[in-house]
């Protein structure tokens, strides 16, 4: 498996978070880095990121074959969200806390990395790069943007101690959730998307992955870790070890194989989401943990990768 060939892309995702760092440690901003960082957050939610969705839905057709393939990465998801829950519950973490470690232990970055990842390591297999989408599709994006900001919004806080309600129809009608919606709908339509379309749609989404990252460094500031240690540590551990050990559990319960199914682990081992630490800003979680769980997991899926390499090999077959 040609891991060698990912460093380029993780390098630049680590330089443009070096970027913001600097940027946020300097006065060309002219406003403070927090305030900048929010606006990009924003800016992602809103507009890059549901073209973004729009564009992959209505350029590929999804196809029942790779069903199979949501099984293992979604089970993954609940019981990571479950050990994320209870760890923080035992070890009395405060609830901004707790919101953060289940958003960041379970839900992974399928699309920024998971997809490309997949398109290099399983470069012949069509149906390989469909589950990829397919995951990234329904566990990142739809669960995230119902399920996850769910969670966020319980756990998030307003005003100091105050929780934040959880509104169905907030959830509903926010951007990305929309372009979910409408996108599996002409998808399992069949509809035909013009080309200056998906040409407008790509042009935007493509600033997502540059625009998150910008806001993470922005952001990033390790010395508010001090007496975080644990949460971070916990959250690393059912992100990088349990979730796609889970996932495995179930492909050897129900005797799955293929290409499609090497690709349910991969997804549910790569790092956290970043737009889980976009939403944990948003809601008023522990923003600043959210992006330490961030960094931290993406310098550790190279390594996470070379030790499941000979597993996702056994799998596809």
């Amino acid at each position: 498996m040609a891991v060698a060939a990912l460093l380029p892309t993780l390098l630049g995702l680590l330089a443009l978070v070096g970027i913001g760092v600097l940027l946020g440690r300097s006065s060309r901003l002219g406003v403070p880095a927090d305030l900048a960082a929010g606006a990009l957050t924003a800016l992602v939610i809103d507009v890059t990121l549901p073209a973004l969705t729009l564009d992959v839905l209505l350029r590929r057709q999804l196809t029942v074959a790779v069903a199979w393939s949501l099984v293992p990465s979604t089970v993954a998801l609940f019981a990571s969200l479950a050990a994320g829950y209870a760890v923080s519950v035992l070890a009395g973490w405060s609830r901004p806390v707790r919101g953060t470690v289940m958003l960041c232990s379970a839900f992974c970055n399928t699309g920024f990395l998971g997809v490309p990842i997949t398109r290099v390591l399983f470069p012949e297999h069509t149906e390989a790069a469909q589950a990829a989408v397919l995951i990234d599709t329904i566990d990142t994006t739809a669960l995230l943007w119902t399920v996850g900001i769910a969670i966020a919004q319980a756990f998030g806080e307003r005003d100091g101690n105050t929780a934040r309600s959880t509104s169905l129809r907030s959830v509903l009608w926010r951007p990305a959730t929309v372009s979910v919606i409408l996108g599996l709908t002409l998808n399992l339509a069949g509809f035909a998307a013009p080309a200056p379309l998906l040409a407008a749609l790509q042009w935007i989404g493509a600033s997502t992955s540059v625009l998150v990252f910008l806001a993470l460094g922005l952001r990033l500031d390790l010395s508010v870790l001090r007496g975080q240690r644990a949460p971070l540590i916990a959250a690393l551990a059912i992100k990088i070890v349990l979730s796609p050990a889970l996932a495995l559990l179930v492909v050897r319960a129900l005797s799955l194989h293929g290409a499609p199914i090497a690709v349910s682990v991969l997804q549910a081992s790569m790092p956290a989401a970043v737009i889980a630490a976009a939403i944990a800003t948003q809601e008023r979680c522990d923003d600043r943990l959210a992006a330490a769980i961030v960094m931290s997991s993406l310098a550790l899926s190279v390594p996470a990768l070379w030790a499941w390499s000979p597993v996702l090999r056994a799998i596809a077959g």
